[in-house]
């Protein structure tokens, strides 16, 4: 099952030194990355407002680089896509200029009530690609051969018993469809959880091997401080 499809936002904490030079490396990161929000762990927050605030921070541009995440995906023209861990829209919102249709898939109302008033304020069009659905923690709750793409962003590391969940959403993957997976790398980086909470690319792999997945592409390089994995 799913502890909770959250978004990990980055807590950067840098150790004082005396080197001049090591204090400069550590202005540029702070001014490159601007971003003060504390790891959120099962999105606990002073209020949703908030827990909010931190997934919209405008630092995470900077190091979840939407955009190449979106170009990773391939022609999103007359695609149907699950954003799985919606939360409050971030990447749903992205691609719905592009995509035929989003899914955006989370396991609590209030986030999928919160993307349901941004679509609000768009045209009827655009607005129309967007659907929300409440899921339980455990199942995708896709319909079978329903979408082309599913995007697990900030996500996979949530997610118990993996493999069972992969091979549902493998069902739910139109013929040539394909799931990717952007979660953070191991080791000491100055952003996202701790690494006892990662999953590694090798464990990722193999639960996708293990759910039915035979294509598997994995990119430890196009993102500083995350992989992409690309499995069909």
């Amino acid at each position: 099952m799913i502890k909770v499809l959250s978004v990990f936002l980055p807590i950067l904490v840098f150790t004082s030194c005396n080197s001049g030079k090591e204090s400069q490396k550590m202005d540029q990161e702070e001014d490159l990355h601007d971003v003060q929000a504390p790891v959120i762990q099962d999105r606990q927050a002073p209020s949703f407002e908030a827990l909010v605030e931190q997934y919209e921070d405008p630092g995470r541009v900077d190091w979840q680089n939407p955009d190449l995440v979106i170009d990773k995906l391939g022609n999103l023209n007359e695609k149907v896509i699950a954003d799985i861990g919606a939360g409050s829209g971030y990447f749903t919102f992205r691609l719905i200029n592009q995509a035929e249709k989003v899914l955006a898939i989370d396991i609590e109302e209030q986030f999928l009530e919160f993307i349901e008033e941004r679509k609000s304020g768009l045209n009827d069009e655009i607005a129309r690609k967007v659907e929300t659905r409440l899921v339980p923690p455990n199942d995708p709750s896709l319909e079978e051969e329903e979408v082309d793409i599913a995007l697990l962003v900030n996500t996979y590391l949530n997610i118990e018993e993996r493999t069972d969940y992969l091979t549902k959403l493998r069902r739910g993957l139109k013929k040539d469809g394909k799931v990717v997976i952007v979660d953070f790398k191991t080791g000491d980086i100055p952003t996202g959880p701790p690494d006892v909470l990662k999953v590694t690319t090798t464990d990722a792999e193999s639960e996708l091997k293990q759910a039915g997945f035979e294509q598997i592409s994995v990119d430890t390089v196009s993102l500083t401080y995350q992989y992409i994995i690309i499995a069909q």
